[in-house]
């Protein structure tokens, strides 16, 4: 019996040890300094192998410095779980026997442990001699799963060519897909760890109007992904690398596999496009998790909503026209979210839509409503429109808290653009709207009514300035605009259009305009930023001009230096045009002067012209039906068992409303009606159960008007009577 239990152990260890992979030695490192590897200094599980490098010596889990002290043990079992996820679960990448994966261990090298020359920096992903996937991080970046599940993902991507992609697919060696890594990396991090669906939003919001394959968001531009994921399962994302082809762009692999024309692609990226506006996803909880992330930054970080929302210029007040500013003009694939606050109480609301087809050959769009519920759940869409001149219509529910019109740019032939191409060679797809029954986002009563506490309106110009903030009586704060925090702003300074400044010094002549949002910093002189730029924490002088798309962070502008398009770039007072992140491909080099004239900086778009009031005619009559109230009034009076309070009534100043009849979990809309059935203000509450309002402040005529509060399944409408 012990002879036979030997034997079988024998032959188990020896089925165990067959099984095991092989580590392979790459030809790197044969060369200084990674030839001073050694087996002494590695860390191997069952399909990860970890070196570094003499300067942690062989025991780094007690190095001295804690930048780079590490944990093999801890990185290998964390990469693990990983692996197991993604190959095992998943099967992004097969380690069936006889594949490379099947037989080689992944290689993890530490950068900056092996002293001069040595790899070094954050962290990479890859392959080692066309044969097994590798990684090169810094000690730090392995603390937790985050840049290992993302830089896992690119060692496994490598290995799709490798080994699976046998047509030179994989999106290998052609520049037009390289954003695809970084996108479905991230993608990737969230399967693991799906917190990190609602990561970097800032960004995300701030360049949603780009092209999908933008360089300025390819680490966020995954959500598309998601939409793939709920509708045609996880292995439809692993099949675009396993089957695309040579030189193929991820949406046209998409494409071909669900047998499309370019015309039901544009489809697809509109119906991914507009559950963007509630993050209608299922899977994983992705949507609930990109959600709350919203309400927290709405709520806590404001001034980092940035673009989400997009502001149109008024054309015509008297007969609702609009029109996207060059700015938020969407490019091939990327869209608009507008919010449309109703102007009477039936809740009806048409739009008349009109495209610049004269821009390019290849302008085209997909449009329509999304209703959403108080909680900010969506609760309808509207059918999908195509038309480059047509006019729609949508009728809100009572029991639907907000309405928004979303438009994506819908190319009628694909473009793939190269790596940094520059904002004036990307294809941009203007539109008009004639908007009835509603106002758009930056015009409605109430416009950023949660921000407006514990402040004033300035003498000059009747904007919004917190107590906080300090505004000479010389400077200018328009009736759309606000200033808050630690800001001051002095001399002729003006802050115009819905421009957002907060602890910002503004100084002399500066101008801040259009929809620009300020953080911190300081500006002097006569410098304007305008149109869609965002700064936080720079320092602008003398007449730069900051606009378009800029984002910018921490650096310094002078002179007379134009920055634009979608620009990012380091501090300059060089005086030139900047329209573009510099790069080989557009030609442009940080601060190098190069002007207007310049061939990097010639729009590829068409100049056009504008719509004449006959073009943006309504087809038809378009009023406000009165059709108040949407719900039956409550009793007058404030009975015990009501579900809304209001005190007192009539009001003079001064009011309450306290609303007992919805929990503190769900979102409530408070909206105030004219008599007329007109939509005067707005209000989202989260957790707020009892407000204080003030009815001069809110400019309310005498009379009557209406209260409506609507949650996730109450609505309740009060008569209230304003005196004076």
């Amino acid at each position: 019996m012990k002879t036979m239990l030997l034997t079988l152990a024998s032959l188990v260890l020896s089925g165990y040890l067959l099984a095991q992979k092989n580590v392979f030695i790459p030809a790197e490192f044969s060369t200084s300094p990674l030839n001073t590897w050694s087996w002494s200094k590695s860390y191997q599980s069952a399909n990860f192998v970890v070196f570094w490098g003499n300067v942690v010596g062989t025991d780094p889990a007690n190095y001295a410095d804690p930048n780079l002290r590490f944990n093999p043990q801890a990185i290998c079992d964390t990469l693990e779980k990983i692996y197991t996820k993604f190959v095992t679960e998943l099967h992004f990448c097969s380690d069936a026997p006889g594949t490379n994966l099947g037989q080689y261990k992944i290689i993890i090298v530490m950068n900056d442990t092996w002293g001069s020359g040595g790899p070094s920096g954050w962290a990479f992903g890859g392959t080692y001699g066309n044969t097994i996937g590798a990684m090169w991080v810094h000690p730090n970046s392995t603390r937790d799963g985050a840049v290992l599940s993302h830089e896992l993902t690119h060692s496994l991507q490598g290995m799709i060519s490798i080994q699976e992609n046998n047509v030179g697919g994989g999106y290998v060696g052609w520049e037009p897909a390289g954003f695809f890594w970084e996108a479905h990396a991230n993608y990737m991090r969230t399967q693991m760890y799906p917190r990190f669906a609602g990561d970097d939003l800032p960004r995300w919001w701030g360049t949603q109007m780009f092209h999908l394959s933008s360089t300025r968001h390819h680490y966020g531009t995954f959500k598309w992904l998601y939409r793939i994921e709920d509708t045609d399962g996880f292995t439809m994302v692993n099949r675009l690398w396993k089957e695309s082809l040579a030189n193929e762009h991820p949406v046209i692999t998409y494409r071909r596999l669900k047998g499309w024309n370019q015309s039901q692609l544009n489809n697809f990226m509109y119906d991914y496009a507009k559950r963007e506006v509630t993050y209608d996803y299922a899977a994983n909880g992705f949507g609930a998790i990109m959600r709350a992330e919203h309400n927290r930054i709405r709520v806590q970080e404001p001034h980092y909503l940035w673009r989400r929302f997009t502001v149109l210029k008024q054309v015509n007040a008297a007969t609702g026209r609009y029109i996207v500013p060059d700015a938020f003009a969407p490019q091939d694939y990327g869209y608009n979210i507008i919010p449309l606050y109703p102007t009477c109480s039936s809740g009806q609301v048409v739009v008349k839509f009109k495209g610049h087809t004269e821009v390019n050959g290849s302008a085209g769009w997909r449009y329509g409503f999304v209703a959403v519920r108080a909680d900010g759940t969506v609760s309808r869409y509207s059918a999908t429109y195509s038309a480059n001149d047509s006019q729609v219509s949508f009728q809100l529910n009572a029991d639907e808290a907000a309405l928004y019109f979303v438009v994506t740019g819908a190319p009628t032939t694909h473009t793939s653009y190269v790596w940094e191409p520059g904002w004036p060679k990307i294809k941009r797809y203007p539109y008009e709207l004639r908007i009835g029954n509603a106002v758009p986002e930056g015009y409605q009563p109430g416009f950023r009514s949660m921000y407006k506490t514990n402040g004033h309106t300035h003498a000059n110009g009747g904007g919004w300035v917190a107590n906080s903030a300090t505004v000479a009586a010389t400077a200018y704060v328009g009736p759309s605009a606000i200033v808050l925090g630690s800001s001051n702003v002095s001399g002729n300074a003006r802050i115009e259009g819905h421009a957002w400044v907060e602890n910002a010094t503004v100084q002399q002549n500066v101008v801040i305009g259009g929809n620009a949002s300020v953080w911190g910093g300081t500006y002097s002189g006569s410098a304007q930023v305008t149109e869609n730029a965002v700064l936080s924490n720079c320092n602008v002088s003398g007449s730069a001009v900051i606009k378009g798309d800029a984002l910018e962070w921490g650096v310094t502008f002078g002179s007379t230096v134009t920055v634009g398009g979608d620009a990012e770039i380091s501090s300059c007072s060089t005086p030139g045009v900047y329209l573009q992140v510099p790069h080989p491909n557009n030609g442009r080099s940080n601060c190098d002067g190069k002007g207007a004239g310049d061939a990097s900086n010639t729009d590829v778009n068409a100049a056009y012209t504008p719509f004449t009031d006959a073009q943006m005619a309504f087809s038809g009559t378009v009023s406000c039906p009165a059709a108040f109230p949407l719900v039956k009034l409550e009793a007058a009076g404030n009975p015990a068992n009501s579900g809304m309070l209001l005190y007192p009534n009539p009001v003079r100043s001064v009011f309450y409303v306290s609303l007992p009849g919805f929990s503190r979990e769900e979102a409530v809309v408070l909206t105030i009606y004219d008599n007329q059935g007109r939509q005067v203000y707005s209000r989202h509450l989260q957790q707020e159960r009892t407000i204080s309002l003030d009815a001069a402040a809110l400019q309310l005529e005498a009379g009557p008007c209406y209260i409506r509060a609507v949650g996730r399944q109450q609505v309740y409408t009060r008569k209230m009577i304003v005196t004076k």
